[in-house]
């Protein structure tokens, strides 16, 4: 049977995987998990899971969840009063606007742990899932995420080095995971595995660049402090030009890495 890879579907996997216990930090963590979200991250990974390995395995499925845990809990942490000072995530009050600043701290702390514990119910035998695994959980760290938010924070964005760093490094290190670990999951070898870690790379500086020109108005750092607009929209399809022919370069339809670069370069929010 088909199996249709849509939000829905990504929906039903996290909820299999939350506590059910209904205190103030689980509401919190619930309100933040489903606020409207693309989940277009574990939904990359199922894809490529598929794409690599001719099916969605489980082992897919709980990295997806994992992988979904880890982007809500940066999500929370990154509107705090304390990093971004955001009132608002996607036309909602954020956690901390909702439930408080102490609620939602926990809460994204939660889901941090709640990542690893999902992970650890996966095929922990098998090699594959395993290194899946550590590179979800380094890209999750101080060499991936939360370098990204380090840099956001403390260094200037001075010339298009600078901006490429943060996005490969903020937004672009959970795309890496997720077509990292989909590959792996699906049996991917490590040399077709580090061809998917140079697609995301691209990636996520594109979507990055994407959404510097869509946040115009509140971007303190970002692409447009080097590039105009237009430079930047002619920017994003040369990286298309790349991802594409980087797909080609595997024995896998990788179609909806391709289609997945159309929507961004299209995308209005």
């Amino acid at each position: 049977m088909k199996t249709d890879i849509t939000v829905s579907y990504v929906d039903e996997i996290l909820r299999q995987y939350l506590p059910k216990t209904r205190d103030k930090v689980l509401q919190a963590m619930e309100y933040s998990l489903f606020s409207g979200g693309k989940r277009f991250r574990p939904m990359l990974l199922l894809s490529t899971a598929k794409a690599v390995g001719g099916r969605i395995n489980d082992g897919a499925k709980t990295l997806a969840a994992a992988l979904e845990f880890v982007h809500t809990y940066s999500l929370i942490h990154d509107d705090l009063p304390c990093m971004d000072n955001d009132d608002f995530r996607r036309g909602k009050r954020s956690c901390h606007m909702q439930f408080g600043e102490a609620s939602a701290v926990l809460a994204g702390d939660a889901l941090l742990n709640l990542a690893f514990e999902t992970a650890l119910t996966g095929p922990m035998s098998n090699k594959r899932y395993q290194a899946a695994c550590a590179y979800l959980f380094k890209m999750s760290g101080i060499l991936g995420l939360v370098h990204g938010q380090s840099l956001d924070l403390f260094t200037e964005t001075r010339t298009v080095e600078d901006a490429t760093e943060l996005a490969i490094n903020k937004t672009g290190t959970l795309i890496r995971a997720a077509l990292v670990c989909g590959a792996l999951c699906g049996g991917a070898t490590d040399e077709e595995a580090q061809i998917f870690d140079d697609i995301a790379c691209k990636l996520g500086v594109c979507y990055q660049v994407i959404d510097d020109i869509l946040d115009s108005a509140k971007c303190e750092k970002s692409f447009l402090d080097i590039y105009t607009e237009q430079d930047l929209i002619d920017h994003v399809k040369v990286l298309n030009g790349e991802v594409n022919a980087l797909c080609d370069k595997l024995p896998y339809d990788l179609t909806f890495i391709k289609q997945f670069c159309e929507q961004n370069l299209a995308r209005k929010k």
